[in-house]
């Protein structure tokens, strides 16, 4: 690391965190308010030429574009600049990883999990929108997970500018297995490309499927979709539905806006509670009452933290969502186990719920696969391996703190960690506030 230079404008440079054919990114700091950050920079031999000077308008149009849309769910920029000919971004430095790495893991995603990361990005997308910004690039790589379990969105290198003076009709900008079929004949895009990339990346987070280069040019879409869909049956048809819209090859029958996407997953959410709500009731659930569930803010802390450990951020919906028309606390805590598509999962939120709405300890419905939860066992030699139970445990424990990232970040770090503590050290040093660390700590410390 010779050749690593010491600073861009004020801001020191300590190491690469990565690097690609047009730039690297390195990790700097900002002496003036003391924070650490990204520091992006375009490497100087692509900025020669005609094509060098489109480059280095497209870069600064990164900057401009991010820096006009502040919004938590969109990687923040905080200076652009020039030094030895060679331009630079300076933007928050996050923990995480690329939705694309995830992907490539062993690791899946529940449909609540993807349905989470989904709304974030259409969050930061309407925000951009909001000032006539289209991205014109999503896709996994540029979804960040982050380790505090937020989401992000990043990279808008070639994102299109309201009155931008870049001339960009008629070329074919972004990446083809995510790019709507207007981008893919080089038109001119509008937010609706950016709907349809959505909609294909969430495709691919609940299937694992995507157009192969050929099927780009030769497969209509919907026919791809319908294929997808028979191999998956396990995703419920209104969400079919929801996506079928999103991937709508005519740009008319799509949604009109991300906030009209994003709106119709959360009615999707909602519709799919009410139906829980009308199959509880069925069962045999008593209406004592015929006002609203009011319960103490402790008590629904408390299922919130219960229901987190198997839902990870989507908790804190589901739980506002279900509260709004439920009126008694046993059809309440039913209606949050549905969202629990393990049996034994299920059972022992349920079984927990039933301590903290201090219920009737009688058995609670559950479907015909569903088993007694067995006692946990662990493995006490957790030198050189950790048990298929105790990682589940930490898992569990984790995502509370850091939602749908969490198993990810347990496996990585058990091949880091030489013993049961150290492994157990890494994991709390992924939480930024001290009180969770001790929290998850004193969790999982005694499980081996």
């Amino acid at each position: 690391m010779n050749n690593l230079p010491s600073h861009f404008g004020k801001y020191q440079v300590s190491k690469i965190l990565g690097q690609g054919a047009m730039g690297i990114v390195y990790q700097g700091y900002d002496p003036v308010i003391e924070r650490t950050v990204a520091i992006k920079v375009l490497l100087a031999h692509h900025t020669v030429g005609e094509q060098g000077a489109e480059l280095s308008k497209r870069f600064k149009r990164e900057a401009q574009a991010a820096a006009r849309c502040l919004h938590q769910n969109i990687v923040t920029v905080f200076d652009y600049g020039s030094q030895d000919s060679q331009d630079y971004i300076v933007m928050e430095f996050i923990e995480g990883e690329e939705l694309s790495q995830f992907l490539r893991s062993e690791q899946k995603l529940t449909i609540d999990e993807a349905i989470f990361i989904t709304t974030s990005v259409l969050r930061a997308l309407t925000a951009a929108h909001h000032h006539h910004i289209v991205h014109r690039d999503i896709k996994p790589a540029n979804i960040i997970l982050l380790n505090d379990g937020e989401v992000k969105v990043a990279d808008f290198g070639v994102a299109l500018l309201d009155q931008s003076d870049l001339t960009l009709a008629g070329n074919m900008v972004g990446t083809p297995n995510y790019m709507a079929p207007e981008g893919l004949r080089g038109e001119t895009v509008t937010e609706q490309a950016d709907i349809y990339s959505t909609g294909m990346v969430l495709l691919e987070m609940l299937t694992g499927a995507r157009l192969s280069p050929v099927q780009l040019y030769t497969l209509p879409i919907n026919q791809f979709i319908d294929s997808v869909f028979v191999q998956h049956p396990q995703i419920p048809l209104s969400l079919q539905a929801v996506i079928s819209k999103a991937l709508a090859s005519n740009i008319t029958e799509r949604y009109l806006s991300a906030k009209e996407f994003l709106q119709a997953i959360e009615a999707l959410v909602s519709l799919e509670a009410q139906v829980s709500a009308t199959v509880v009731a069925k069962a045999g659930i008593q209406e004592k009452s015929q006002q609203l569930l009011d319960l103490p803010a402790e008590m629904m802390a408390d299922l919130k933290q219960n229901l987190a450990t198997h839902l990870g951020p989507m908790a804190s919906f589901v739980i506002k969502k279900a509260s709004t028309h439920t009126r008694s606390a046993k059809e309440f805590m039913l209606q949050l186990s549905e969202h629990i598509g393990n049996p034994e999962q299920r059972q022992a939120f349920i079984e927990q719920a039933t301590k903290t709405l201090a219920l009737d300890h009688s058995p609670a419905p559950q479907s015909a696969s569903a088993k007694p939860a067995e006692p946990i066992k662990v493995d006490s030699n957790l030198v050189h391996s950790i048990a298929e139970d105790t990682r589940q445990q930490l898992t569990t424990a984790l995502t509370f703190y850091l939602g749908p990232v969490a198993k990810h970040q347990v496996k990585r770090q058990i091949k880091q960690a030489k013993n049961y503590l150290e492994l157990c050290e890494l994991l709390a040093a992924l939480l930024s506030d001290t009180q969770q660390r001790s929290e998850f700590l004193q969790q999982v410390q005694d499980l081996a």
